[in-house]
């Protein structure tokens, strides 16, 4: 778990152009919402600073808002699901909305990510929403997942990659407890069809939802995933 100080928040958000804007969880939730301006420039930016190291710059996926996010966080606002007993661990947090939207709501959250600067925009996030009191950041690598374990993670569009879910899978065998809940949106990516059908194989109960968001001038229909670890 982890807590910045406002200088380490404001000389992290210094290196970025940022844009800061007002989404509409719900009609009684409009929550301030920081992230990059534009992430293919700071892609770009990325690719430069690695020139000639032989480096893999991967794009920067945790910089902006994705609409699955905005997806579950309506989702989890119009089904108000009981809140965990536990702190609710976010994976692969980004800019935090989910997190930040599920601290709105009551629930207790630690919103994680691999990418420091992922979590300094979560943080910042929580405090321009005044919910950093119920909302705690942490970073998480899936590949070695270390954490007590919890009943409750959320997460939002992250089985998109078929090499990524063997490591997702890890964290749920490590982090989920036993008849604890997994939340996971996804905006019916055909690659992350396999984990789902997996979690089934063994013996996760499944509940599936739909919901339908406009983000930027685009219209998405994302499914709401909702599992339930088998207790052995």
């Amino acid at each position: 778990m982890k807590r910045y100080t406002d200088r380490q928040i404001r000389r992290t958000l210094l290196k970025y152009d940022l844009l800061e804007s007002e989404i509409e969880v719900a009609g009684d939730m409009v929550l301030r919402m920081a992230e990059t301006a534009d992430a293919y420039s700071l892609l770009d930016r990325l690719i430069e600073r690695e020139d000639g190291q032989n480096r893999v710059v991967r794009f920067p996926y945790w910089a902006e808002i994705w609409p699955a996010s905005l997806a579950l966080s309506r989702w989890f606002a119009a089904s108000r699901p009981e809140p965990p007993e536990q702190v609710a661990v976010e994976l692969g947090c980004g800019a935090g909305l989910v997190g930040v939207a599920l601290a709105r709501m009551g629930w207790k959250v630690e919103s994680t990510d691999f990418v420091e600067d992922a979590l300094i925009f979560a943080s910042h996030n929580a405090r321009l929403n005044r919910v950093e009191a119920r909302h705690s950041v942490g970073y998480l690598d899936w590949s070695h997942p270390v954490g007590k374990p919890t009943d409750c993670i959320v997460a939002s569009d992250v089985a998109y990659e078929r090499k990524s879910q063997p490591y997702l899978g890890r964290v749920l065998r490590r982090l989920l407890q036993p008849g604890g809940r997994l939340y996971i949106s996804d905006p019916r990516r055909p690659a992350s069809q396999p984990f789902f059908r997996s979690l089934e194989s063994q013996g996760y109960a499944h509940q599936l939802d739909q919901i339908a968001v406009s983000w930027r001038s685009l219209d998405h229909l994302v499914d709401i995933h909702t599992f339930r670890k088998p207790v052995r």
